[in-house]
């Protein structure tokens, strides 16, 4: 059942009236769909059962999207990709739908009914449109390494291998390493070309579903790593994009950079928060009277005698963690949203040798010995940002190099993880230049967000003057607040007006936690 979509205002309690007679199946079998018929139209929309409960409760208008997994070199390899329409029981007809890129990368929300919910706060009386990218857990091929949680210094956050198997870190290495391979290795002896998972091919799906929906133009909205896919949108389809809301964003000609230099800006983040509390507080002052250094003793404090902890799973079974100083600088860029007011006296007990903080820094008592990303698609995760790196990937030499000169990179963001990865995404060379644009765009950062602070926009705007960025005070990654909503509808109303940002501060900082070791 092949046909065009017409742009629709329909309520959402005739959803379920309706479903029985446009029913069709949502997914195929890998095999059938790389051997789907040449005649039938690719791309096409199909009308669908939505994937998700959630999706169906709100109400949506569900399809399916059949592309190619190459569009530069079109084979017998094809896509399939969720979608759904989320419309308002009223809305004004000139509004331009809002596209969401969802982030991670490989994190899909449709199966998170709050999420959207906050989507649809977010942008108000006007048509969300959401879906699954490419490799996701409800697109076809999905892009699944499951194993790679136990390891991933990203989805095992705190108790992975990558920060606590082991103080010396090229063992830690190799344990990541490994199953990066096995990942690689699993996908392309499933038959995906894992060099078309990245933003360039996404930005092509999601342009073809912008006209198969009859759109001209879309808002583009990303979230965190999705920011850096609207921004490549923007890079290859200009025309197609009125306005962008860069939400939290991570942006993949800056990401790209050797680690190392990202870890030491976000570093930065934690020391500035200490400045914060010097600031505002004189007692912090006299606890940290050299305040400017604490970070860097805590850490020289943990490797000469790091924290070691003997722990137990569910079922028994007994395992040792070790906590350098590379372990908490890594653990601190992780929680340093809920973390930041008690800062100051863990760093000062640290420095003391008091290690009483840190069963509850280092999140002891939530020990489990495997760990699972279950709305992840950790093969997509890899190939996106390998993938996206294109010829700028690491090789194991460069990769190797830096964990000598910087341990903690292992428990950091993985760009490192693609000297091991089987080969470069399949981008332009220009994948990586940074983007050139008078698209009007609000960016929005939380201001305890070590990863994705402003400092992003600054560098945005060098090259996109009409960026607008917020900080939310007290906020980390993915803030959540009325002020967000407010302000993301005043832009869409009206994208080249200068936001009102006199909410951003409605959110108050904690007291700071100023207790002198025992």
């Amino acid at each position: 059942m092949n046909f065009t979509l017409r742009r629709h205002r329909q309520n959402p309690d005739r959803y379920l009236a309706g479903v029985a007679l446009l029913a069709l199946p949502l997914m195929v079998s890998s095999a059938q769909a790389q051997s789907s018929s040449s005649s039938e139209t690719i791309p096409r929309l199909e009308s669908t059962q939505c994937v998700t409960d959630a999706l169906k409760e709100l109400g949506a208008d569900c399809y399916t999207f059949y592309g190619y997994e190459n569009w530069d070199e079109p084979g017998d390899n094809l896509i399939q990709l969720p979608v759904a329409v989320l419309e308002p029981e009223s809305a004004e007809a000139e509004d331009v739908p809002v596209f969401f890129f969802p982030g991670g990368p490989g994190y899909s929300s449709l199966g998170n009914q709050a999420y959207i919910e906050q989507l649809l706060k977010d942008v108000g009386n006007r048509t969300l449109v959401t879906m699954d990218h490419r490799g996701y857990i409800h697109a076809e091929p999905a892009l699944e390494c499951p194993d790679y949680a136990d390891v991933s210094p990203y989805h095992n956050i705190i108790h992975t291998p990558a920060i606590t198997s082991s103080l010396k870190p090229m063992e830690r290495l190799e344990t990541i390493t490994s199953e990066v391979e096995n990942c690689y290795n699993k996908l392309t002896e499933e038959g995906i070309d894992v060099a078309q998972y990245n933003q360039y091919t996404v930005s092509r799906d999601v342009d073809e579903i912008r006209k198969l929906l009859e759109y001209d133009q879309i808002d583009a909205f990303g979230s965190s790593t999705g920011s850096g896919t609207v921004v490549s949108f923007i890079q290859y389809y200009p025309d197609s994009v009125r306005s962008a809301i860069l939400g939290w964003p991570w942006f993949s000609h800056l990401r790209n950079r050797p680690p190392v230099d990202e870890f030491y800006t976000a570093k930065q983040t934690f020391t500035d928060t200490l400045a914060r509390c010097v600031a505002d507080d004189e007692a912090c002052r006299d606890l940290l009277p050299n305040w400017l250094l604490a970070i860097d003793q805590a850490r020289r404090s943990l490797d000469s005698r790091p924290y070691i902890v003997d722990v137990e799973d569910a079922d028994g079974n007994s395992d040792t963690l070790y906590f350098d100083g590379a372990a908490f600088l890594d653990t601190l860029y992780l929680m340093l949203p809920s973390a930041y007011a008690e800062l100051p006296s863990l760093v000062a007990d640290i420095k003391a040798g008091d290690y009483t903080r840190l069963n509850d820094f280092f999140q002891i008592d939530d020990y489990a010995a495997e760990s699972e990303a279950p709305n992840y698609a950790l093969g997509y995760f890899l190939s996106h940002v390998c993938g996206d790196m294109g010829s700028n990937r690491p090789s194991r030499a460069d990769s190797l190099a830096a964990v000598q000169r910087e341990p903690a990179i292992l428990g950091f963001e993985p760009p490192w993880v693609c000297g091991w990865w089987g080969k470069d995404g399949d981008v332009p060379a220009e994948h990586n230049d940074p983007p050139v644009s008078d698209i009007p765009a609000l960016a929005i950062h939380g201001q305890m967000d070590p990863c994705c602070g402003p400092r992003w926009s600054d560098h945005l705007r060098e090259t996109m003057p009409n960026v607008q960025a917020v900080k939310f005070q007290g906020l980390g990654h993915n803030p959540v607040n009325e002020c967000r909503s407010t302000m993301i509808q005043a832009f869409l109303d009206d994208p080249m007006a200068t936001v009102d940002a006199s909410c951003r501060n409605e959110v108050g900082l904690e007291p700071w936690v100023i207790e002198p070791p025992q």
